[in-house]
């Protein structure tokens, strides 16, 4: 196994991988891939497939068009039901735009392509890597599928799978113990963001009594956060990464339906991989 890999890592955020989108639609038409290996957690999984289609001509209608649609209602809170209409939303997203697993296979060649999610059992991280096709879009959807926000969980190999940002929201560890020397990380929060616990990781976990390891790992994920930033901060002597981050808090938030500020953070992801990659040029 090739030991010195470059890795592409893609952070989640909802509504805030627009400004990813903008990065990697930016690496597309500049011809940029030395990547061996691709990891995505939640919508950055979605990202990635795009980046490894090589699509970049309507990326960001594919967030724009959830913003548009009828997919969050918060008064489901009180029923039970979801109140982010995820697993409607990706399936009307892949009759809308039709992503081709067959191009992702030829873009692979050798690489690998991993979602990260979370066992809602267990709620260990578990790495679901892209084979042959076979349940890719049920992978994705795992990856991306938030507790609380979206009750009905995924099911990947007769479990029941969640949002993969809950057990291991940066994956650089994984990255580096699977041979990456050199990870690039897409970030959707500024460099010197630290993970303070939420309002809403309280009101989660009491909502998620049927998986008390989740509800755990829930109100632990500040920590397992703020470990990963160690790990990017202070890497292993044989490890490089670079981050690419907003340079201060994006306007975009999680479920923003604001198209004008949408754009504004895909144009804002445009320039930042712009300026990495002449960087690259000098």
């Amino acid at each position: 196994m090739k030991s010195n890999k470059k890795a592409l890592i893609v952070e989640g955020g909802g509504q805030r991988g627009v400004f990813s989108f903008g990065i990697t639609d930016t690496f597309i038409k500049r011809n940029f891939d030395p990547f061996d290996l691709y990891i995505g957690v939640s919508n950055g999984v979605a990202v990635l497939c795009w980046y490894l289609i090589r699509e970049t001509d309507n990326n960001i209608e594919k967030l724009l068009y959830a913003s548009r649609g009828n997919y969050i209602d918060y008064k489901n809170i009180l029923t039970g039901k979801d109140i982010i209409k995820f697993h409607k939303m990706y399936k009307d997203g892949e009759k809308m735009f039709s992503p081709s697993m067959e191009k992702i296979k030829d873009n692979l060649q050798n690489k690998d392509y991993i979602a990260v999610v979370t066992d809602a059992v267990n709620a260990n991280a578990e790495y679901f890597t892209f084979g042959n096709g076979d349940e890719w879009m049920s992978k994705m959807v795992a990856s991306g599928t938030l507790p609380v926000l979206v009750r009905t969980p995924s099911m990947l190999d007769g479990r029941r799978k969640f949002d993969g940002g809950v057990a291991d929201p940066l994956p650089v560890q994984k990255a580096y113990e699977m041979g990456a020397k050199e990870i690039t990380i897409i970030r959707t929060y500024e460099k010197s963001f630290r993970r303070k616990l939420k309002i809403e990781n309280y009101i989660g976990a009491l909502l998620l009594n049927q998986y008390p390891k989740l509800k755990k790992a829930l109100l632990n994920h500040d920590k397992t956060y703020n470990r990963a930033l160690d790990f990017i901060e202070n890497p292993p002597s044989d490890c490089k990464i670079i981050q690419l981050c907003p340079p201060q808090r994006l306007k975009t938030k999680r479920d923003s339906k604001n198209i004008s500020l949408l754009k504004a953070d895909y144009e804002l992801g445009k320039k930042i991989a712009e300026d990495y990659l002449n960087s690259l040029d000098n």
